[in-house]
């Protein structure tokens, strides 16, 4: 019988790639010389790096370093600092989920990293539930997910910034000047990102879904060819709406406000593909234009549609126009939301004419630039959290106006708003002699700013990186100033005292501390029922005497007044756990549960996404949460 040894070098590489590559390193290097040699060949930890590592930052060039010469990568050097990585990212998770001091500059350490973070901060916001800290773990390591999320899509955005910098002449190709220095996709996707959370999928998700569509449309027109481009546009409208591609299934004034139907990338990935007109006609010019047409959306007001143009000096019936129109193309329109054949001009013409429009219908019948599709997705976006803050039904009616993939759905209310600030900054090209523009751009900073501040101060370093930097051009255009004289030392300021109080060991509040005479019944996680409103919360911190709310894990919600009768508590509730209340003793009535998750009332399980930011996990023997709050309040 054949021994092990006697195996080729080729079977013995396929083995090794049921191996472990910790214990190819480790152990099976080390048996002997010869696996020592087969363990260093390229294409085993090409494998290796490719089976293990789903997400590579950008800076790898990963997938064209896959499809290169084998050689031309060390596969084992790359693995190994995946590794090495990945280890550092491990330690500072622990380090964030173990204490609040210097928990925001370890963030963004880990920010720093980029992509090659979220292979491991997927795998901890999936952490089992019997992890004694699973809570804790999974929100952070989510949090940290969402502000490199944030930064990609920032970063998409970008690139109109450095477009807009550009000197655009007449000759500019259509594409060129409509698409802004981004992709209509990726531009759109990135509002996408905002709530992607610890859900799979990206930016380069959604281009590769487009791609696989317009392959299996041309898969099914084997004829797709020998078509005019009038034949191709039809064709594609047809296939898109008979495969339930684009538009609303049963559109009601209720449903269009889902903020689902304004994120092109919730509508690729739904079976149902729900959306906007917008988002449709976004899809459609995608498609179109990876099957070699030119097409852009066309936002003509309250409806958008697609507009498809004719190569230079042909009809869109394929043919030749006269020789003065050697530059012109003809141009048609689509209603892919709502419709599966061409819109009669006639008809666009009437539709403006009820809106009141009987003037400049050239300049609104021309296509639209991928900025302004940005700013009036940013405006679908604030349409419907509006629509969600306003509405007087019930709660559990109005989580489907928010709910996008699995679970937490109360995650995503406020980085919904968040995301139509950050593009109204974004998209706002540098014209410092414009004063209107540059007035308009410092509000919605201010905007960013509060929102920042409030919510999501680990973004100090896209604060820094993306806004500090426009903020000197707007605010002070006329004259180049020293860096302490910069119109955002402001800002800059204000991100440093945030640091140096993340940085800072906060004095605990012990129940030992407090004077003779005030006795503080409840303690941090217990569950309760407000007296008078009859709504549930948790308890996330007591006062006595007014002081501790400055802390930056517990914001205050105002300040408190002087001259306490009774304890004070700070207590989470509302739909996405930002909305923390001050509640006096006299009105938290304690609430006895004993179980797993299942026995907590319906908004604490809406809660329980958030809920890590304070803590650990669901103590099902006690009834009450475990705090994460310790250093702060140690006897709770």
């Amino acid at each position: 019988m054949a021994s092990f040894a006697s195996l080729p070098d080729e079977l013995v590489q396929h083995v090794l790639l049921y191996v472990s590559p910790e214990e190819t390193l480790a152990s099976v290097s080390l048996l002997s010389k010869r696996f020592h040699r087969v363990a260093q060949e390229p294409l085993l930890w090409r494998c290796y790096c490719r089976d293990t590592f789903k997400y590579w930052e950008s800076a790898h060039h990963f997938k064209q370093s896959l499809q290169g010469s084998l050689r031309a990568t060390d596969w084992k050097r790359l693995f190994i600092r995946r590794l090495g990585r990945n280890a550092c990212i491990a330690k500072l998770v622990d380090g964030i989920v173990a204490s609040h001091v210097s928990r925001l500059e370890k963030i963004e350490q880990i920010c720093q990293y980029g992509y090659d973070a979220k292979d491991y901060l997927l795998s901890q916001c999936r952490v089992p539930d019997s992890a004694d800290d699973v809570l804790a773990r999974r929100y952070y390591s989510s949090s940290v997910l969402d502000s490199i999320h944030r930064s990609l899509a920032i970063q998409e955005w970008a690139k109109y910034q450095k477009y807009a910098a550009r000197h655009i002449d007449e000759d500019t190709p259509n594409s060129e000047r409509l698409n802004c220095g981004m992709r209509l996709e990726r531009a759109l996707g990135a509002f996408d990102m905002f709530m992607l959370h610890d859900n799979e999928g990206d930016l380069d998700e959604i281009s590769d879904l487009l791609d696989d569509i317009a392959a299996r449309f041309r898969s099914a027109n084997e004829r797709y060819d020998l078509m005019t481009t009038r034949q191709r546009a039809i064709a594609l409208a047809r296939w898109l709406h008979s495969n339930n591609m684009t538009g609303l299934n049963d559109p009601t004034e209720q449903t269009y406000r889902y903020l689902r139907n304004c994120l092109i990338g919730r509508a690729l990935r739904d079976e149902h593909h729900p959306s906007l007109p917008i988002i449709s006609a976004a899809i459609y010019s995608a498609i179109a234009s990876r099957l070699g047409m030119e097409a852009y959306p066309c936002a003509l007001p309250t409806h958008v549609h697609a507009t498809v143009l004719s190569p230079p000096g042909v009809s869109l019936d394929g043919y030749p126009l006269p020789e003065d129109q050697s530059r012109h193309q003809e141009n048609m329109f689509l209603d892919p939301y709502g419709s599966d054949d061409e819109v009669p001009l006639d008809y666009i013409y009437s539709f403006l004419s009820r809106l009141g429009v009987h003037a400049s219908h050239e300049n609104l019948l021309n296509p639209t630039a991928a900025d302004l599709i940005v700013m009036r997705t940013a405006q679908n976006i604030r349409a419907s959290f509006t629509s969600f803050r306003t509405n007087e039904r019930p709660l559990s009616q109005l989580i489907p106006m928010i709910e996008l993939n699995r679970g937490d759905w109360v995650r995503n209310l406020q980085p919904a708003l968040y995301s139509m600030i950050w593009a109204s900054i974004m998209m706002v090209p540098v014209l410092p002699e414009n004063d209107e523009i540059r007035w308009d751009w410092q509000h919605d900073v201010r905007d960013l700013l509060t929102y920042f501040y409030e919510y999501f101060p680990e973004d100090s370093w896209l604060i820094e990186k993306y806004v500090c930097p426009m903020y000197d051009t707007f605010a002070a255009p006329a004259r180049r100033q020293n860096t302490w004289e910069l119109p955002s030392k402001r800002v800059r300021e204000q991100i440093r005292e945030i640091r140096r109080a993340d940085a800072s060991v906060k004095p605990p509040r012990r129940r030992c501390d407090i004077p003779d005479g005030i006795k503080v019944k409840h303690r941090v996680g217990q569950v309760f029922r407000h007296r008078r409103y009859e709504y549930h919360g948790i308890i996330l911190g007591w006062t006595v005497d007014n002081s501790g709310w400055e802390e930056h894990h517990l914001i205050p919600a105002r300040q408190m007044w002087a001259g306490y009768s009774q304890p004070y508590y700070r207590c989470m509730v509302g739909t996405d756990g930002s909305d923390h209340h001050i509640i006096g003793e006299d009105n938290i009535e304690v609430v006895d549960l004993r179980g797993g998750p299942e026995v907590l009332p319906p908004e604490i399980k809406d809660l329980m996404p958030m809920a890590g930011k304070f803590f650990k996990r669901w103590d099902s023997k006690r009834g009450v949460f475990v705090s994460n709050l310790r250093e702060m309040f140690p006897d709770d």
